[in-house]
């Protein structure tokens, strides 16, 4: 029985699209057919203009009901799972990067990440190790900077409240990066900010006000599977390894708080996930790393759990067991279209996820840059988490929220081409080089309605000249996104197939970082 019909406004030749159907398949499950499968008609019809429809084609197709089920931790079963709808539709995300590497909150601009400080200290002659030396002192462990950490400005209503600002649709929250110090409440270990000083569950504080204040905001856990120096830590694979020792004269140091153990992975990694799972109800799970794990253990219940609550969840490809549901690329531009759905991410800083005290503002990535990357991943069918690291006391830097306030404002004018698309880029190409030469990116809306061309730089001599073919049926209307008067915009198609848009300087005025054209399909 269809629950949901599909429907596209428009197919152009050649055109490949999704289109979404929702079909009720518990009849047939109770049925248990001996096959095993399940058998749906797919009907495509067309609507004339005078409402006439016409079946185009017909097909049986047949669906595996022992996939949609329960998932066990067989590798096969875990595979079957796929990336939840509102993930591919989500499109821009916030990662926050917060921790005990906030207090020293050093590395060397754009080379180095300052939550990695830990790393860097134990880097012979490093600039990290210097730096350190000179100002910490050579007996000053890592674990000295936890009772350091003064939490007093954390506040999840303004850490959401310009997520919500920015119109991302989902935001990471790192649980537990490399040092091992949890930000939640574990029953495993007592290295976590609610054993500390700190004596609170940021993670329980942060998903509580997400569920009741923000609930459109899908929520995610950042969680590091390895710990650098735990002494029961070993991955000779990446070279990482326990005990912590000094960094200059290389006595072992207490790990602050961690209980012994034989097995890291049974004992702790596991359990810290089950417990992230069970308290927390994420929608997804973001691993980092991978190396030694045992992921089929927690990655088959977060999927069960997640089926009998009716809803959708994901895990990235860095839980170390190959078993994701999309790609993460980190601080690297893209040119080709990656084989899978993937996600992009990077920080507001020029190299650091966490803050880093010696970025001076200028340094910063521009608003100018950085929705010119949301565009560039989006156009290639990703999504972009953009990472901001608030400082020690739980403040957002002003130029990481006046980024994430300008970046807002201008998707307020665009929204549709970003958060509208179809799934998969543009059939004929994702890039162009328009007349003048500039670069040129477009999109295309879900149901086929819309079509958008994105002008990175500001469209000079009153007009733009696109070389590709677009789909343009005669009477449709252009128009530039943001232009306060919605004017209708000439264009005219030349001989040659080159599509040109005439823009007058008023238009042009209307908005700035990216200029979006937008073509309405009559």
């Amino acid at each position: 029985m269809t629950m949901e019909h599909g429907f596209l406004k428009r197919l152009a030749s050649g055109q490949m699209a999704v289109v979404k159907v929702a079909v009720d398949c518990q009849h047939a499950l109770s049925a248990k057919s001996p096959s095993g499968l399940i058998s749906s008609l797919v009907t495509i019809s067309s609507d004339s203009w005078i409402g006439v429809q016409k079946i185009i084609a017909q097909d049986l197709i047949q669906i595996q009901y022992t996939d949609m089920t329960s998932y066990t931790e067989d590798e096969k079963s875990l595979k079957n799972h796929q990336p939840p709808y509102w993930l591919r539709d989500a499109k821009f995300g916030i990662f926050i990067h917060w921790g005990v590497y906030t207090v020293p909150s050093w590395s060397k601009v754009g080379q180095s990440y300052s939550e990695w400080y830990w790393w860097q200290l134990m880097q012979k002659g490093s600039p990290t190790y210097e730096h350190h030396r000179k100002t910490f002192g050579e007996h000053f462990e890592y674990d000295d900077f936890i009772d350091l950490w003064n939490t007093s400005a954390f506040n999840p209503y303004q850490w959401l409240d310009l997520v919500e600002k920015a119109h991302a649709k989902y935001f990471v929250f790192t649980t537990k990066h490399h040092d091992g110090i949890a930000l939640f409440d574990t029953k495993v270990s007592q290295r976590s900010s609610v054993h500390f000083k700190q004596q609170r569950d940021f993670v329980r504080e942060l998903i509580d006000v997400a569920k009741t204040s923000y609930p459109q905001l899908k929520r995610g856990l950042y969680f590091s599977l390895p710990e650098w120096y735990h002494p029961k830590y070993r991955d000779d694979w990446l070279g990482w390894h326990g005990p912590p020792r000094n960094a200059y004269n290389n006595s072992i140091v207490p790990y602050s708080a961690s209980p012994p153990i034989d097995d890291f992975v049974n004992e702790l990694q596991v359990p810290q996930f089950l417990e992230l799972i069970d308290q927390y109800e994420p929608d997804i799970m973001w691993c980092d790393i991978g190396g030694i794990n045992n992921s089929s253990a927690w990655q088959a219940k977060f999927f069960n759990d997640a089926q009998a609550q009716g809803k959708q969840v994901a895990i990235n490809d860095r839980c170390g067991n190959g078993i994701s549901d999309f790609q993460t690329i980190e601080y690297q531009g893209v040119s080709n279209i990656p084989s899978r759905f993937w996600e992009a991410t990077r920080g507001i800083d020029p190299y650091s996820f966490g803050y880093n005290h010696e970025t001076k503002p200028d340094q910063y990535a521009s608003t100018t840059s950085l929705i010119h990357e949301l565009i560039n991943v989006v156009a290639r069918g990703g999504n972009f988490l953009l990472n901001i690291g608030p400082d020690a006391q739980g403040n957002i830097p002003e130029v990481m929220r006046q980024r994430l306030i300008e970046i807002g404002q201008w998707l307020n004018k665009v929204g549709p081409s970003i958060f509208e698309i179809a799934e998969d880029p543009y059939w004929v190409t994702v890039q162009d080089t328009a007349t003048p030469s500039q670069t040129i990116l477009f999109t295309y809306h879900r149901l086929g309605s819309s079509f958008y061309i994105f002008c990175l730089e500001r469209p000079l001599s009153g007009r733009v000249i696109i070389r590709a073919p677009i789909p343009l049926p005669p009477r449709s209307i252009v128009r530039l996104m943001g232009d306060p008067l919605h004017e209708k915009l000439k264009w005219r198609v030349w001989s040659n197939g080159r599509l040109i848009i005439e823009v007058p300087n008023r238009v042009v005025e209307s908005i700035n970082h990216a200029w979006v054209f937008e073509m309405i399909f009559p």
